[in-house]
Formats: structure tokens, sequence, C-alpha cells
């Protein structure tokens, strides 16, 4: 789905060289806005809160912020890829209209299952009921937000979209500094969690406004999940290999014990987060400019089918396609190798500043190589998926499940010196695999799409 790429490459084409940045700092929000902005935001209220928090209410906060990253985006993974199928094939048959009843229902229906998994979870804990509700609404609306999003990525209003988390996290400081002093860490929570919840609020109003229409709710949308089972697992799977090493590092002998479940692993943690940070820029410009063009040529190749052209045209259509993809990749590579040398000669300046030890400084230099290697390996997932390979990214997410697993494991059992190298080798790993898959499935590419035709009109 490029649908805001479009609009984000008008604006970017059309306005000045102050224009073109502007362009690509919407995309960096839009395309990470839950993670950009709350990495900055989580920084800047650590940073602050040393004066009047102590060590212990800070290490809760944070982990309750990771583990409802962590579980959001795996939950919300279990229906991420049908919901973006589903909105993907109401936009190509031009049914605007079905997107905003379908939104209502997977919203309402998973805010609902995300209360009560979260609330269950935190009543194991020795946590005060006046923490345990906040925690649970911040993980509802972090949820949300990751839904709004999906349908978001089809939306031209790309300034309000914006403008929303701007809003949305600049509440979720000041509230969260505000309601701190008089309430401690409970209100350092709930002010947190109130910015967020008014994010989610501005975000469904976009949606709303998006897309237009007579009926409220439908869950219509959950019929994709029986007809494309194979979406349901690329989404928890893939989702799941993404944070299984933490979960690891958590729960070894390594991790810390934040009230119960809750636990974390702040030299690891800290460094994947920042880490994370890297993969941004590439990410924008994936967005705007090439993901863009990847869709130009993709949609050509398939009208050319659809019109019944010539074998000719058809095959010059495919070749345009896969000639587009190694400057594809190349300009990327630029991108986030510029970026990555930046980042791991700036090491000493960042990791001091967040108080993480010099002995575990490696690791932050190794997940910015390993994240680097995931923005490709997203890349070439995404690029099967236009493909509707999904029995193919499927493949690839189960590796990528076992081997960060297994690599994890093995590290830990090593000794410090070789954490992070699992994330590494398991991201390399898989994205050679993708590769592999890819071109032989470019190679074979008008095969496919014709075998896969139904032999005779579905009734």
């Amino acid at each position: 789905m490029a649908g805001i790429g479009f609009e984000l490459r008008k604006a970017v084409q059309e306005a000045s060289y102050l224009g073109a940045i502007r362009g690509y700092l919407y995309a960096a929000v839009i395309s990470s806005g839950p993670w950009l902005l709350s990495v900055l935001t989580l920084t800047l209220l650590g940073v602050i809160s040393l004066a009047f928090l102590p060590q212990e209410a800070r290490d809760l906060f944070s982990a309750t912020m990771t583990h409802s990253f962590a579980m959001s985006l795996i939950t919300v993974g279990f229906i991420q890829m049908v919901v973006t199928r589903y909105l993907a094939d109401k936009l190509f048959m031009h049914d605007t209209k079905a997107l905003a009843p379908a939104f209502v229902a997977v919203l309402t229906l998973s805010s609902i299952g995300q209360f009560v998994l979260m609330h269950a979870l935190l009543a194991t804990t020795a946590l005060p009921l006046q923490y345990r509700v906040p925690a649970a609404a911040l993980y509802v609306a972090v949820s949300g937000i990751w839904l709004a999003m999906i349908f978001l990525s089809a939306a031209r209003d790309y300034v309000s979209i914006v403008l929303a988390f701007l809003i949305g996290y600049g509440v979720s400081a000041v509230a969260a500094l505000s309601m701190s002093v008089p309430l401690g860490p409970n209100g350092y929570l709930i002010g947190f969690a109130s910015g967020q919840f008014l994010l989610l609020m501005l975000l469904v109003w976009r949606v709303l406004a998006e897309f237009p229409s007579s009926e409220s709710f439908s869950v219509a949308v959950f019929g994709h999940a029986r007809r494309y089972p194979s979406l349901l697992a690329i989404g928890i799977i893939y989702n799941l290999a993404f944070w299984i090493d933490k979960f690891v590092f958590w729960f070894s002998p390594e991790g810390m014990d934040a009230r119960t479940f809750l636990r974390m692993f702040p030299p690891y943690d800290t460094s994947f987060f920042i880490a994370s940070l890297t993969i941004v820029p590439a990410i924008a410009v994936f967005i705007v400019k090439i993901e863009t063009q990847f869709y130009d040529h993709y949609r050509a190749f398939y009208a050319a089918i659809a019109n019944k052209r010539s074998w000719k045209e058809i095959s010059a259509a495919k070749e345009a396609m896969v000639a587009a993809m190694p400057g594809t990749y190349l300009t990327l590579a630029k991108i986030q190798a510029g970026i990555a040398l930046l980042t791991i000669g700036l090491t000493p300046l960042i990791m001091s500043n967040l108080r993480i030890a010099p002995s575990f400084w490696y690791i932050f230099r190794i997940l910015v190589v390993a994240l680097g290697v995931q923005m490709f390996l997203l890349v070439t997932i995404l690029i099967l998926l236009y493909l509707d390979l999904r029995g193919s990214v499927l493949t690839i997410s189960c590796v990528f499940l076992v081997t960060n697993l297994t690599f994890t494991l093995l590290t830990i059992r090593a000794g410090y010196a070789y954490y992070g190298y699992g994330f590494l080798f398991s991201s390399l790993l898989s994205l050679v695999l993708a590769l592999v898959i890819l071109d032989n499935r470019m190679r074979n590419l008008e095969y496919l799409t014709f075998v896969r035709q139904p032999l005779s009109p579905e009734g």
C-alpha cells in the first residue's frame, strides 16, 4: 500500500529544498511515529525525571512502556496483515465507504480484548490498582494507535496526522511531568497515558473524516481472516520474532525484576530503542520515493496482464520492475550506511548521556548494524507481499523466529561479549533467505502469476 506515499511524493517534488526536507520529516513521523516520538519523549522524560523520581519508579515506568510496545505489536500483529489486505482490496475496488465501519469494529473489539488481557496480566503483580488501570489504558491506547495507522496509510491529509502525533506526545510529556509532582509514579504514568489517549482520539477522528460512511460498524473485515489465514500467522510470527531476543534477555539471569513479569535489561533495551531510530530516515525515503516507484512498475505489470497485452509487453513490464530493484537497495544502502557509521562514531557521546556503562557500548554498535539489516529484510518482505507471495513470507518469518531465539540463547550462554550478535546473525540469515526467494520468484513471476489464477470464475 503506497497510499500516503504518493501524497508525500507530490509534496517533495513540488516543494523547495526546505519543503522537501519537511516532506521527508512528515514521512518519518507517519511511518515511525509511535516508535520515533516515544523514544524521543521517553528519553527527555528520563533525563528530566532524574531530579524528582527515584530509580525504582523510573525503572517501573520504563518496563511498563517497553512491555506495552512489545505486547501491543505482537498482539496487533495477529490481525495487522489481514486488516491491511482488507483495506488494500477495498481501495482497489474504490469502496472507501467500507473502511471506517471496519476500523470501528476492529478498534472496538481489539480494545476490549487488549484491556482484559493486560489487566489480567497486571493483576498477577504486586502493583496497586491505581497503577494497573492506567498501565492497561496505556497499552490499549498504544495498540489502537498501531491499528489507526494501518488505515491512515491510505490517507491524504498527512499534515493532520503529523500534528496529531506532535500534540499527543507533547501532552504526554507535559502531563507526565505535571502529574508526577503531586501523585508520584502513578501520576507520571497517568499523565503519559492521557496524552496517548488524546493521540488515539485524534487519529480516530482523522480516519472517520478521511473515509466518511453511512455505516458505523462492520465485521466484514474478519472474513479476510478465513480467506487469508497465512496473513494471521505472518503478522504474529514476524512481530514475535522481532521481539523474541528481548524476551530472552528479560527472563535470563541478566534481567531485572520490575514487579513480577515486568522485567527488563536496560543496557540491551535502551540500546535497541535508540538504535532503532537510525533506520527511520531510510524508511521515510522508502515510503516517499522508492515504494511509490516500485508500485508504478508493479501496477504496469499487472495492468498489462489484466488488459491482455502481448507477451512481449508483459515481459517488458516485468523487466522494468526487476531493473528498478538494484537501485532501490543501493539507495537504501547508501543512506543506512552513512547514518550507521555516523551513529557508531558518536556512540560514546550517546551512551554516556544515557548513562549506559562503557562495557555495554558495543551492544549499541551491534544493534545499529542489526537494525540496518532488519530494514532491508522488511523492505524485501514488503515486496514479496506486494506480489502476494504469502507462503514465502511465512517461511522467512518462521526462520527469523527460530534463528533469533536459538542464536540469542547461544549468545547468553557464551557471555556478555556476544550480546546482540544473535539478533544480528538471525537478521542476516533471514535477509539472505529472503533475497534468494525474491530472486527466484521474480525470475518466475509470469509463471507464478498465471498458474495461481482460478480455472473458473468464483461463484
